[in-house]
């Protein structure tokens, strides 16, 4: 991995972790692992700096981390926990690079390394999953991905009846493309843009089961297509929830 680029003394002493200790937020979290999952996304593994058991999180949970901006302030980011939501020891975050956002993910590309410590917020989720026995149509787009694998998992081990549908610009572009493929073994399609791959909305929709609950993250056009299309085949509102997955602007 290439050596992070400062971009004044706090960014430079954040990447070489003698900060010691980022952030303001209630839960101190130390850096343990790093992989890249696609060209542009890297994962994060965060754990208690004692290795104890981290604050319990829902399907679909998000956390705000800090990060340094380029202009040197200290602000915050929200990213989707990714891992899943029964593991205690661990939590994961996807971070893609956006080279048009505000900063914020390069500054986690450039500055996050091993043993960084954080101060984070505690687990939050405004991506709310039902409680019942209804199954579930899940479809994600890119890095979207992120808060419905956790959501899989969860049904998953529980012995629930769902369905995943994950679409990018190609495999090389879907993050935890072969965790997914392993574990979600005939329970996941996936589709691959540049082999002219779309996802089906219509179909989807229509074929699921008339009782089926939808959840939906990624871009804005994919969001858009499914709730157009839910509403042209009569369901209702509440059956479909979504997530945007930029908090600054859809993507």
């Amino acid at each position: 991995m290439a050596e992070p680029k400062a971009i004044d003394e706090k960014y430079e002493a954040a990447s070489q972790g003698s900060l010691g200790l980022i952030g303001d937020g209630p839960l101190e979290l130390v850096i343990t692992g790093i992989r890249q999952l696609t060209p542009e996304v890297r994962a994060y593994e965060l754990r208690r700096p004692d290795f104890q058991d981290l604050p319990a999180v829902a399907p679909g949970s998000h956390i705000e981390v800090p990060v340094f901006l380029t202009d040197g302030r200290l602000g915050t980011r929200t990213y989707s926990i990714s891992s899943n939501p029964s593991r205690r020891d661990v939590y994961e975050i996807a971070v893609r690079l956006d080279e048009e956002g505000s900063g914020g993910s390069r500054s986690i590309h450039e500055s996050y390394g091993l043993g960084l410590r954080l101060r984070a917020s505690e687990p939050m989720n405004k991506f709310p999953f039902h409680n019942d026995g209804r199954p579930v149509v899940l479809i994600a787009g890119g890095i979207g991905i992120t808060p419905l694998k956790g959501i899989a998992q969860f049904l998953s081990a529980n012995g629930r009846a769902f369905h995943l549908h994950f679409a990018a610009r190609s495999q090389l572009h879907m993050a935890y493309r072969s965790k997914l493929s392993f574990a979600l073994d005939g329970a996941v399609t996936f589709y691959a843009g540049d082999e002219g791959q779309r996802i089906d909305i219509d179909a989807v929709l229509s074929k699921a089961p008339d009782d089926a609950v939808f959840y939906v993250c990624g871009p804005k056009g994919l969001i858009d297509a499914v709730r157009q299309t839910a509403e042209t085949l009569g369901l209702e509102r509440e059956r479909v929830s979504y997530e945007y997955f930029s908090t600054a602007r859809p993507d």
